[in-house]
């Protein structure tokens, strides 16, 4: 059909509500979806998509006072004085974060953080690392890519990857700009393009940040 040979599949659409029942039970999307968080402000995509991932990881989370005693990421407490050092959240507030900045912020939470460079990566290496990782309950993954490579209206951006579709070789993006867009199906080709795009900051590719403890 011509929505299947679409370079996005929206999880409203037709399409993308039939993929949802072929959501595999150990996918990283079971783990996210209780803690998937929307972006404060248009431009903290970075701090919503890792707050999403490390409040779904069983470590050791910071108390905020909005939810004390109760311990949990926040957009806010994200930005710890080790944080702050490499980016504070002004700097994320007016220009958003790189690829290496998200790595070095997520490591200064106690986790272990990988950055790999889209353009470093084919559609077979791609597929090969997310096939595994979106299955792993210890490790998720973190993209950084360009908006207009998916049709889509924006810059540079960042969201949780969440479940890999074999059947239609596709990736389930969870947007953290949910007033904007509802979760997509994106096909491991289209991901490869938007991924391997150079960010203007770091004049440097965008690309993935693996994360586990």
């Amino acid at each position: 059909t011509a929505e299947a040979e679409q370079a996005v599949i929206y999880w409203d659409s037709a399409a993308g509500k039939a993929m949802r029942a072929h959501i595999p039970p150990e996918s990283d999307y079971w783990q996210l979806i209780p803690t998937f968080a929307v972006q404060n402000t248009q431009s903290y995509c970075s701090v919503a998509s890792a707050i999403t991932v490390l409040n779904a990881m069983p470590i050791k989370k910071p108390v905020d006072p909005t939810y004390a005693p109760y311990a949990f990421f926040t957009q806010s407490n994200y930005f710890t004085p080790d944080v702050t050092k490499i980016i504070s959240p002004e700097t994320v507030l007016r220009m958003g974060m790189t690829r290496e900045q998200m790595a070095e912020t997520l490591s200064a939470q106690g986790v272990h953080a990988i950055s790999i460079a889209g353009d470093t990566l084919d559609e077979d290496s791609l597929r090969t690392l997310l096939q595994k990782a979106l299955l792993d309950d210890g490790q998720f993954v973190l993209a950084n890519y360009l908006r207009a490579s998916l049709g889509q209206v924006g810059g540079g951006h960042w969201s949780a990857l969440a479940a890999y579709d074999a059947q239609s070789d596709r990736v389930l993006i969870l947007d953290v700009a949910k007033y904007k867009y509802p979760p997509a199906w994106v096909s491991i080709a289209t991901l490869r393009k938007a991924i391997a795009t150079i960010d203007t900051t770091s004049n440097k590719a965008r690309g993935l940040v693996f994360v586990s403890e």
